[in-house]
């Protein structure tokens, strides 16, 4: 008996939640009458003026792509690389957009867009290849003076190649769990 109850009150509502879709259907199907109209007596509608629809929002894009973080990654030098993934391993996704957008020049949405894509595809830092077709500057054409200042740059720039190649280790060890929050 108790279970003949049970089953008679899910299918109570049941029907009534049928009956009611029905009813909603048929009352968005209708026309509404216009409020000048004579139609008797006045009826909600023409108590309260209409809502303006609101704007509907853009569709969303298709989400991330390793493409598009290699873009982003490909604008940035070693070191904004490096000050950006940074940012986003510490779990600060505000500042790497901040930091993004002040390195780039790019505005907010661009930038947001960047730092989810760089997030969710962590991208080691590629040196950029220099266009072979294009000028050479005439300073970078000219040999390195024989003076003692000269060594100095060749071992700063060895460095930098040993900081790279650190960086570049730790970027392609990073997984997208990694920036979640839990």
């Amino acid at each position: 008996m108790e279970l003949a109850v049970i089953i008679l009150f899910v299918l109570s509502i049941a029907v009534v939640s049928a009956l009611w879709g029905r009813f909603e259907k048929r009352r968005a199907a209708d026309p509404k009458p216009e409020a000048g109209t004579s139609s008797g007596a006045p009826g909600p509608a023409a108590a309260r003026p209409a809502r303006p629809a609101r704007p509907r929002p853009a569709p969303a894009g298709t989400g991330t792509s390793p493409q598009a973080a290699k873009d982003a990654a490909a604008l940035l030098s070693a070191d904004q690389h490096r000050q950006i993934y940074a940012a986003l391993g510490q779990g600060q996704p505000v500042k790497a957009l901040k930091l993004y957008a002040m390195f780039t020049g790019a505005g907010i949405r661009a930038s947001g867009a960047a730092i989810t894509n760089m997030a969710a595809h962590p991208q080691p830092y590629v040196r950029p290849i220099p266009d072979p077709e294009s000028p050479v500057a005439p300073d970078a054409a000219k040999p390195a003076a024989a003076t003692p200042d000269a060594a100095k740059p060749a071992a700063g720039a060895e460095s930098e190649a040993v900081r790279e190649e650190e960086i570049s280790k730790w970027a392609q060890q990073l997984r997208p769990e990694d920036f979640l929050k839990p």
